[in-house]
């Protein structure tokens, strides 16, 4: 059993305030310090200005929050590894359910979040920025978010479609041009009230990670949009929808861009199947249906532990965009306590997580085509 920390953090004031804030934090933790920088000068300008002028259009007041941050630090704000990580060129599991068949009534959306703790920062924050709507989410690259629920409802999350897609090591690269899904979250979260106005900036917005986006909102819509270099489509569903529940892993579903899944990994499907299994179980899913399914083992449940592999489960989350809160657990729902956080300031504090380290059947990476 590995241990790590998640850090609860308050980010508020304008841009540049909460990028002061963010400096000082990471002046605190040498580590992660030594994660978040480039050299001076390593990341090309012509490449920064596209990227910073895309910022600007896309996610206002970014650039200013990081102008802040390398301030704090003394550095170039070309160094933040986030410009360099965030513009592309060239294992989560998700579903949500409306309160028809939910048990409560409740528009409720869960996810599990799958990757490798030691290339997460391990934060979860309230971000209050001035003319951005209020919310709660996990932090990525500092200036990132993963997932997150907004003060109108809008909860928001995702999973790669396929193989991740980054500029790192191992990474696939992107088919266009265009931006990782940490700003696709953030930009939602902050400038979106509801699933409409989050598909219409999606649909817009040029996104160059591979993404399989999930949404639910308190006016009791869900929606779903799949993304593949850079080829989109989506869902909405409401009462008057035929279906009242939504999932999707990490592979193609919607057929008008199946044509563009390049592989398809086993486990995707089987995870998936697993949750259509699920929401179709009951004619009303309870809260602990929900939380059964996030903390049951793979294959029969979608928790994992195999993290030095990339797919060991970093969150558990459950979305209840009708209340306004999200109960999750940090690192594995079999081995931590399930915590409720509402759309307020958090008492700052480091929490202990506990990672049960356990390596992967061979047959878990089998791909079908």
């Amino acid at each position: 059993m590995k241990q790590v920390k998640t850090s609860l953090k308050n980010f508020q004031g304008s841009n540049y305030e909460v990028g002061t804030q963010i400096g000082r934090w990471i002046l605190s933790n040498p580590d992660l310090l030594q994660k978040v920088l480039l050299p001076p000068k390593a990341y090309p300008q012509n490449k920064l200005d596209e990227i910073m002028s895309l910022l600007d259009q896309y996610c206002n007041g970014i650039n200013e929050e990081i102008k802040g941050f390398s301030d704090v630090l003394g550095v170039e704000y070309g160094q933040a590894i986030f410009y360099a990580m965030t513009y592309l060129e060239r294992g989560c599991s998700l579903m949500a359910a409306l309160p028809s068949k939910t048990e409560n009534g409740h528009t409720l959306m869960a996810r599990n979040y799958d990757f490798n703790d030691e290339m997460e920062e391990m934060c979860f924050a309230y971000t209050a920025i001035e003319g951005k709507y209020k919310y709660i989410g996990s932090t990525l690259n500092l200036f990132g978010r993963c997932d997150g629920m907004n003060e109108h409802g809008l909860a928001a999350c995702k999973a790669s479609n396929g193989l991740p897609v980054g500029n790192f090591e191992g990474g696939q690269k992107a088919g266009v041009a265009g931006f990782q899904f940490w700003i696709v979250i953030r930009s939602i979260l902050e400038n979106c009230k509801n699933v409409d106005e989050a598909i219409a900036w999606t649909m817009d917005a040029p996104i160059g990670y591979n993404i399989n986006l999930m949404l639910a909102d308190n006016s009791n819509k869900i929606a779903m949009l799949q993304c593949i270099d850079g080829h989109k489509a989506y869902r909405i569903l409401d009462k008057n929808s035929e279906n009242m529940s939504l999932s999707i892993t990490n592979h193609v579903i919607l057929p008008e861009i199946k044509s563009y899944e390049k592989m398809l990994i086993e486990n995707s499907v089987i995870r998936n199947e697993v949750i259509k299994k699920t929401l179709a179980s009951k004619e009303k899913l309870s809260v602990n249906d929900f939380k059964c399914l996030l903390s049951t083992q793979y294959p029969a449940g979608l928790c994992c532990h195999y993290y030095p592999e990339f797919f060991g489960t970093l969150r558990s989350m459950l979305f209840d965009v009708t209340d306004k809160k999200i109960e999750m657990t940090f690192g594995s729902p079999r081995a931590n306590d399930w915590r409720i956080f509402e759309i307020k300031e958090l008492e700052e504090k480091e929490i202990t997580v506990n990672l049960p380290y356990e390596k992967a059947e061979k047959d878990f990476y089998n791909i079908t085509y």
